[in-house]
């Protein structure tokens, strides 16, 4: 499909302007998009088919269009329909009314003279930018929907923003540790959340996020891997699970085998699965994700015709502790946390903490082992930052540094 701008000329005076459109094109098809911006004759460029002034109002305003086109062209990705000419325009012209909708309402809020941070807050969950993805909109909601909880319960409701002073985030974020009794890293985000609300309306908030201990990484060893595959779910007591059993063990482990997120596998299709690569881009960093697809993926694709097993992220969480508990994976595992500030330890047997999560932890871990890959290597096909991954998955190499020493030096001496 192509794009680009188009000047439609019209009859009129000497100097008129010209209304410029946005032209996709596929095929024999053709749909226009008006830009809203017009340009006389003197002023356009026929080579370039852009303003000559690239600098200009004009030629800003006409590459935000573009750019909304785009963000278009990517929801439909992301919802898995089709990608033309025509659906294109229609997703263009939905989200531009989402976005004059949402931009009424807070003028409508405005005027109405609700300026109460209580009222703010609730428009603010209702409004949530459209570069926030679907789960992050989630996240951010329930951060949202818990300060206006805070607000209510503390007899702040009526708050003026006016009122708001700092005193009143910090009294928020001791209540998220006394009375929640959150996790360090949840009262984090529920703080940066609250923090993007502030921003949007113009109040300067100090935040001092709470110190996270480094966590040992979990993932399943390429034994309890291979046990996980083998495991048979129809050994468990209740058969009407079964099926779902094995759901939750093919989208775990295909999840092990291309280090997708469940949100992720849900839109793999014959379409974006062929020629021996699933490419596709991803919801949450919206990048382009190509990984070839290995034997043990492939099986399982082709098992439910190309695509991932139908189940929710919350259901495979909840059943691949029981398949792995099938499976044997029970090694103890310590593990340490926060809540309400305060540091705790237990120790679990492994398949009590196993989640979607791990499936991409898994992958990371034992890309080594299974496909002699480097940290740069395995950095660079999951779209990952290569310092996080030296930091999280991968211990510094001391034994091997020192054989590898000891052996050089012993080499030189002989040939001394």
């Amino acid at each position: 499909m192509k794009t680009r701008y188009l000047l439609k000329k019209r009859g009129g005076v000497k100097g008129a302007t010209h209304p410029i459109y946005i032209a996709l094109y596929e095929g024999d098809t053709t749909e226009l998009i008006y830009t809203g911006q017009r340009i006389t004759l003197k002023e356009w460029s026929p080579n370039d088919r852009l303003p000559k002034d690239q600098k200009g109002e004009v030629y800003r305003a006409i590459e935000k269009v573009r750019e909304a086109i785009n963000k278009a062209k990517v929801r439909l990705d992301a919802d898995e329909r089709a990608i033309t000419p025509f659906t294109i325009k229609q997703a263009y012209e939905t989200l531009a009314k989402q976005k004059g909708d949402a931009q009424h309402s807070k003028d409508k809020i405005a005027k109405l003279g609700l300026r109460t941070v209580y009222s703010l807050a609730k428009s603010y969950k209702e409004n949530l930018p459209d570069k926030f993805s679907k789960a992050t909109k989630t996240t951010v909601s329930i951060s949202i929907d818990q300060f206006m909880q805070y607000l209510d319960k503390t007899g702040k409701r009526s708050l003026e923003i006016k009122d708001l002073t700092q005193e009143t985030i910090d009294s928020y974020a001791k209540y998220l540790l006394d009375k929640r009794r959150l996790s360090d890293s949840t009262h984090n985000k529920r703080m940066k959340h609250l923090n993007w609300f502030l921003k949007s309306i113009k109040f300067q908030a100090t935040m001092t996020p709470r110190k996270l201990k480094k966590k040992a990484i979990v993932a399943l060893t390429i034994a309890e891997l291979r046990a996980l595959e083998a495991v048979d779910v129809t050994t468990h007591e209740d058969k009407e699970s079964h099926e779902y059993l094995q759901r939750a063990k093919d989208m775990f482990l295909l999840g092990c085998y291309s280090a997708l997120r469940i949100s992720d596998l849900k839109r793999i299709s014959p379409a974006n699965s062929s020629d021996g690569f699933i490419t596709l881009t991803t919801q949450k960093n919206n990048e382009l994700f190509k990984m070839p697809i290995v034997t043990q993926a492939q099986v399982i694709l082709d098992k439910y015709e190309g695509k991932a097993p139908k189940i929710s992220e919350q259901e495979v969480n909840r059943l691949i502790k029981i398949v792995c508990g099938l499976a044997k994976i029970n090694k103890p595992i310590e593990i340490e946390g926060t809540r309400g500030g305060k540091t705790f330890r237990k120790t679990v047997a492994k398949h009590e903490i196993i989640t979607s999560h791990i499936a991409g932890k898994t992958f990371i871990t034992n890309a080594k082992a299974l496909w002699d890959l480097d940290p740069a290597e395995v950095a660079g096909i999951v779209r990952k930052d290569l310092k996080t991954m030296l930091n999280h998955y991968f211990k510094p190499p001391v034994e091997s540094a020192t054989i590898k020493m000891i052996a050089a030096d012993n080499a030189q001496m002989k040939i001394a």
